[in-house]
């Protein structure tokens, strides 16, 4: 599942930087935000731990990647209101 929200972001990236921004808007409304935020705050709340063994849910890499398409299609909503 991250793994299709992780190229969404990448291919959402990709097309706003070339000025596609039609093109970002559509794949960037395939992320489901409301899935992963539950997974990103668990991950962001035991970034601070020391010793855990368990893997978090969400690498930091995705996390970064879907906050950046998150703000890319405010963005590019707010570049086609204009």
């Amino acid at each position: 599942m991250f793994d299709l929200q992780e190229a969404r972001a990448q291919l959402g990236r990709c097309e706003y930087r070339k000025g596609n921004i039609e093109v970002a808007l559509y794949v960037s409304e395939g992320i489901d935000i409301a899935a992963v935020t539950p997974k990103i705050k668990v991950t962001i709340s035991r970034a601070g731990e020391r010793q855990r063994y368990d893997a978090p849910p969400i690498s930091v890499n995705a996390i970064s990647l879907l906050l950046e398409a998150i703000f890319l299609k405010a963005k590019s909503l707010q570049s086609l209101e204009a």
